[in-house]
């Protein structure tokens, strides 16, 4: 004969029977098909108000979390998403209705849009929430910005401690002012450089010192989280030369003595050869 065990559980004025109906019964410990992975890590936040999120609970905690409506907990996941569990964590808000969490995880998205290309499980998402997420890193509204030595151009600016490099215009003051930023140290006595924007991405590529020494890397600037990253540095060295933004990718083409064509995928971090320019005259 088998045994029962049942223990109540009082939360919110509502009763949770726990269950353990032993060996015979072969079903293990349930709260209404709630796991007991989940169960202990809701306690130990109702004791604790701290949480463990790991990628292999992430299940067991919202579902648990949802049932019992232990909102806190759901809201704290909010400020844990991460590269590695936001596609996870989405689609759980999508089968749980946890639409905070669905919101907050969309947005994570596209304010690291290019990183989150370069993960296999994005690319596993319905292509409408991909379009989503990229119709939402486009939105707010453009901003003209211009990049240089603005040493000798007076800002009015209280407590300026440093030049400034970046600025942007002010459509409703007609006029420029610094933009929260600055380039990265080793980007400042840099000349010759291309620049794109892709994405809602601003590239720096490439450039000589005011050593005239020729350098390959690959500034990127990202306005939802103001700050530099660097990313694949050019193959080659070149300066003076266009850079364009076409259907997704970055083209560099040409350059100060030199006569090919490279191009930068945001999908895979890496740029490659595409041609070598005609240097024959036309005709």
């Amino acid at each position: 004969m088998s045994s029962e065990q049942i223990i109540a559980i009082v939360m919110d004025d509502k009763i949770y029977e726990l269950r353990d109906e032993g060996v015979h019964g072969g079903l293990g410990v349930q709260l209404q098909g709630l796991s007991v992975p989940g169960l202990e890590l809701v306690l130990e936040f109702i004791n604790t108000s701290k949480v463990q999120v790991v990628n292999e609970t992430l299940e067991d905690l919202i579902e648990t979390a949802s049932f019992l409506q232990v909102t806190s907990i759901l809201k704290l996941l909010t400020s844990e998403i991460r590269q590695d569990n936001c596609v996870e964590l989405y689609n759980l808000s999508e089968v749980y209705g946890t639409h905070d969490l669905r919101n907050a995880c969309l947005k994570y998205m596209s304010c690291y849009y290019h990183p989150m290309l370069r993960r296999p499980e994005f690319s596993s998402l319905p292509s409408a929430v991909r379009e989503l997420v990229k119709e939402m890193r486009m939105r707010g509204t453009a901003t003209l910005v211009a990049i240089g030595d603005f040493t000798c151009l007076s800002l009015d600016v209280p407590d300026q401690d440093e030049p400034w490099s970046m600025l942007r215009y002010g459509e409703m003051e007609q006029r420029w002012k610094p933009l929260a930023n600055n380039l990265p140290s080793d980007m400042i006595n840099v000349r010759g450089y291309g620049s794109a924007v892709l994405d809602n991405y601003l590239f720096i590529v490439g450039g000589y010192r005011m050593t005239s020494q020729e350098i390959s890397a690959v500034h990127c600037y990202n306005p939802c989280r103001n700050e530099w990253n660097q990313v694949a540095p050019l193959n080659q060295k070149r300066s003076n030369f266009r850079l364009l933004a076409v259907q997704g990718k970055i083209y560099a083409v040409g350059g100060q003595s030199l006569g090919t064509v490279e191009c930068y995928s945001p999908e895979h971090d890496w740029w490659i050869g595409v041609c070598v320019l005609d240097a024959r005259p036309a005709g």
